[in-house]
């Protein structure tokens, strides 16, 4: 998982944190407003038995500004996307249940 990490996303400097960024076209219009706290984008954490995808867009930036915020429909759908892109490049099943 951890190799298709790196590939896939943006890795951190803090072990086992990595970023996606969130594509222009779904933005939501507060974070297009703030194009100078960009790129705008969701945080992953992998541990030794757990994934984590967070809904909260944040940038780099600042951590106080008002286009941090919850996850719009179109960037949940586009996280859970690359979620299900992840964990198939890593031989993980992924079923719904």
């Amino acid at each position: 998982m951890e190799k298709v990490l790196q590939e896939k996303t943006r890795p951190s400097p803090i072990g086992g944190l990595y970023w996606i960024e969130i594509p222009e076209n779904i933005l939501a219009p507060i974070q297009l407003k703030h194009k100078e706290c960009g790129p705008h984008y969701f945080a992953v954490e992998i541990g030794e038995n757990f994934i984590s995808f967070e809904f909260l867009v944040r940038n780099f930036k600042s951590m106080r500004c008002e286009c941090i915020a919850p996850a719009t429909p179109a960037q949940k759908i586009f996280l859970l996307e690359k979620a299900k892109e992840i964990f198939t490049l890593a031989g993980v099943p992924f079923h719904r249940g």
